[in-house]
């Protein structure tokens, strides 16, 4: 999906509940995991910017840049006197970490999902404190001829949509640097009415549009010139209209269509009374013949009387929060972001195109909002995903960071985050190795930390040291082997009859072996190794045949190994010409009479 979205918010009239609404919205995509731009375009009546300015939600203003929208706005329209391809104008113009400026952590605290990790909130406001009036008539907008309005706005478009910023997800190691990661939304609070910058807010920049309309017919009437002007169709989007982009769903439901297109609309009533039951039915009625859609619906609460406020925040339990969160989860059904939308894309991703990092992906963006199915999902898919290549390890690991945060889920995901590791760490060498398996050792500790009694989590500490003795030499190898065979044996002081344990141990002395090549202590090595073997073997047939048989065909043993192999494949292991050409522990007998005839009777592959 080609985040971030661009959304503009606007209203014919009231600019105060259309910029209350969209930092709601704003706020609540943040609580959903999700990264947003505000950006405040009411040039005129800077809302958004003055409201977070006086309840001190933003975080202290950058010394070495202190720009603002304005200064943004100065370079785009100097950009666009050099001629070029958009993009290439737009990647040349400062990055947008000069302009803005974030809300305060401890003011999103109270929203942090349960699952997965808080989104940022950013805000392209103005400084109202600098000779804003002066500034702003210096800009000229109001001159700016039509054309050159419309060529700023595909700017702006082109501009947010390349930005990136360094985020730390979960699953990240401190060791690893900040991934470069774009926006999820950029939010635009558009001027009031129909001016130069509802234009360019509306236009080009926007992907999609949140229409505010009060049930007034000065405001409705008002609202339908704008959308008429604006291009946007007053009657629903037929079925098999046309999709905006790959995200367009056209409908969300079929029954219950509150876009209109064809640039994706949609259209809110707001302020709506409380009281006049009547009466207000009558005008939702009257809008909804006048648009060929039902609005949506955001009710007047008297709190915005007395003080402007972020409720889902502070007031989660009002009415008019629970409204905000109705038309986030519809702003984000626009982009096919919301949890049934996820949910489908994610299976579609799994079974059909068996792309586990995809299907993993939706299913992250589903947890924060919806948690307990989210959970669910990410277990199953955990469960049965197999990584084929870095993007799927990568994706392996933010799945089992994210559910140990669940308390029920905790110790397995920390055990298996820690398998995700070794399993990446095979895949470097020296130092790049190095951290990943020093890293799953802390998450095998700490899941033995909840259930001491976890010899699935020594058996696989285990198995990461052994892969990270197999990439040192000599005392530092030999130590790693000594780690790994501790925690083998105090998995089957737990588990005696754990065959899993006896074979990796065994082999664990195996590999230690051939470090030792011609040694005593090799020998040594690989008696200790034949002993787990036949321990194995003893508790499940076929646990150790298939090492025994390397380990007979090492000392030249033919009949034995060629005995060992059959054992292996009675018990249900797949032998293959294949498997056996690309194992060097059997070329001391590869070409005797017995050993070869027994590997042309296997499958190729």
């Amino acid at each position: 999906m080609p985040f971030p979205y661009i959304f503009t918010f606007y209203s014919f009239k009231g600019g105060v509940g259309r910029s209350l609404a969209l930092l709601n919205v704003a706020y609540t995509l943040a609580g959903r995991g999700r990264h947003v731009l505000v950006v405040d375009m009411d040039l005129e009546a800077p809302g958004i910017s003055g409201f977070l300015d006086r309840q001190k939600e933003l975080s202290a203003a950058p010394t070495a840049h202190p720009k603002d929208i304005l200064s943004l706005l100065w370079e785009a329209i100097a950009a666009l006197r050099a001629d070029g391809d958009m993009t290439e104008v737009a990647r040349k113009l400062p990055p947008l970490s000069n302009y803005v400026r974030a809300i305060s952590e401890d003011k999103l605290a109270a929203l942090r999902p349960q699952l997965g990790q808080l989104g940022r909130l950013d805000v392209l406001g103005t400084d109202l404190e600098r000779n804003y009036l002066e500034r702003l008539a210096e800009l000229g907008l109001e001159g700016l001829p039509q054309d050159q309005l419309m060529a700023l706005s595909r700017l702006f478009h082109h501009y947010f949509k390349a930005q990136r910023f360094p985020h730390r997800p979960l699953g990240l190691e401190a060791f690893e640097a900040p991934l470069p990661t774009p926006y999820d939304y950029v939010l635009v609070d558009s001027r009031t009415g129909i001016t130069e910058i509802g234009g360019l807010c509306v236009g080009p920049l926007a992907d999609r549009l949140v229409v505010l309309a009060s049930l007034n017919d000065q405001n409705v009437q008002g609202t339908l010139m704008f959308l008429q002007e604006a291009g946007i169709k007053p009657k629903p989007r037929p079925a098999d209209d046309k999709p905006w982009d790959e995200a367009d769903a056209v409908s969300v439901d079929g029954t219950d269509n509150l876009s209109l297109g064809p640039k994706p609309t949609i259209v809110v009533a707001s302020p709506v009374p409380t009281g006049e039951i009547e009466y207000k039915r009558e005008r939702l009625k009257k809008l909804e013949e006048l648009l060929g859609i039902r609005p949506a619906s955001l009710s007047y609460h008297p709190q915005m009387g007395l003080i402007e406020s972020i409720f889902v925040r502070d007031y989660p339990e009002e009415y008019l929060a629970g409204e905000y969160r109705r038309l986030t989860t519809r702003i984000m059904a626009q982009a096919s972001d919301d949890s049934p939308s996820l949910s489908r894309r994610s299976f579609a991703l799994r079974s059909e195109k068996k792309d586990l990092a995809g299907a993993i992906t939706c299913v992250l963006r589903l947890a924060p909002q919806d948690p307990g199915p989210g959970a669910a999902l990410l277990r199953q898919i955990g469960d049965l995903g197999k990584p084929s290549d870095d993007n799927d390890r990568w994706a392996m690991r933010q799945l089992h960071a994210f559910l140990s945060q669940y308390p029920d889920t905790r110790q397995v995901a920390l055990n298996k985050w820690g398998n995700a590791l070794s399993d990446q760490a095979k895949t470097k060498a020296g130092e790049e190795a190095d951290p990943l398996f020093e890293e799953a050792g802390r998450k095998f500790a700490e899941a033995l930390r909840l259930n001491p009694d976890s010899h699935e989590a020594l058996n696989n500490w285990g198995a990461a040291l052994l892969l990270q003795a197999a990439t040192k030499a000599g005392e530092e190898a030999d130590r790693l082997f000594g780690e790994a065979g501790r925690m083998y044996a105090e998995a089957l002081r737990l588990k005696p009859d754990s065959h899993e344990a006896l074979y990796n141990w065994g082999n664990a002395l195996l590999i230690q072996a051939k470090t030792k090549a011609g040694e005593e202590a090799g020998e040594r090595l690989r008696r200790e190794a034949r002993e787990k073997f036949l321990e194995a073997e003893r508790i499940r047939t076929g646990a150790g045949a298939h090492n025994l048989a390397s380990l007979e065909a090492l000392e030249g043993n033919t009949s034995e190994a060629v005995r060992w192999l059959r054992v292996s494949a009675a018990s249900g292991e797949r032998l293959t010409r294949t498997r056996i050409a690309a194992n060097a522990n059997f070329d001391a007998i590869r070409n005797e009479p017995d050993f070869a005839t027994f590997v042309r009777s296997l499958p190729e592959k």
